[in-house]
């Protein structure tokens, strides 16, 4: 058999898998992050916004994975608030919406969100988002749900102005 014939197609599959793999290595958009610096900030907003409710909380701040950048407990606040309140802020984080949405749902007799593994569907976790993006999330528990909400909202909105 000749050379030419028996790798004829195998160096062309090469060729077109080399154009792919270059196609491939293209950088996707970069996705903004949010810094321990920028956590910082945002957990101070909260306890001093906690504080001024008379509220002691946890304060849990994650990147879009979920993956905790910071997480506090205020003095006075339940040991278990610091777990509620990272299971707020990471499902704000998975599925881009505040937990007050699911909590909702549930309220209203939709059962679907009960068959998402993990998911805390209680007010109290706020997504941090950039142009339609969760790029991170807060969860704040320890107070009744909205008055969490409202803690996770004011350490949101120290987040430059282009996050909402």
């Amino acid at each position: 058999m000749n050379i030419s014939k028996r790798w004829g197609g195998a160096i062309a599959l090469l060729a077109m898998t080399a154009g792919v793999a270059v196609s491939a290595a293209t950088p996707a958009p970069a996705i903004p992050v949010l810094t321990l610096r920028d956590a910082v900030a945002m957990a101070q907003g909260a306890t001093a916004a906690a504080e001024r409710g008379g509220q002691a909380v946890s304060i849990v701040i994650v990147n879009r994975e979920g993956r905790v950048i910071l997480a506090q407990r205020m003095d006075g606040a339940s040991f278990k608030s610091l777990e509620v309140a990272e299971g707020k802020a990471a499902t704000a984080a998975a599925l881009g919406v505040p937990t007050r949405l699911l909590e909702q749902a549930l309220a209203k007799g939709d059962q679907s969100v009960l068959s998402v593994p993990g998911v805390i569907a209680i007010a109290g976790g706020v997504p941090v988002t950039v142009d339609g993006r969760a790029i991170a999330a807060i969860g704040v528990s320890g107070g009744a749900p909205a008055d969490d909400e409202a803690v996770a909202g004011a350490a949101r909105d120290l987040y430059p102005a282009k996050a909402r």
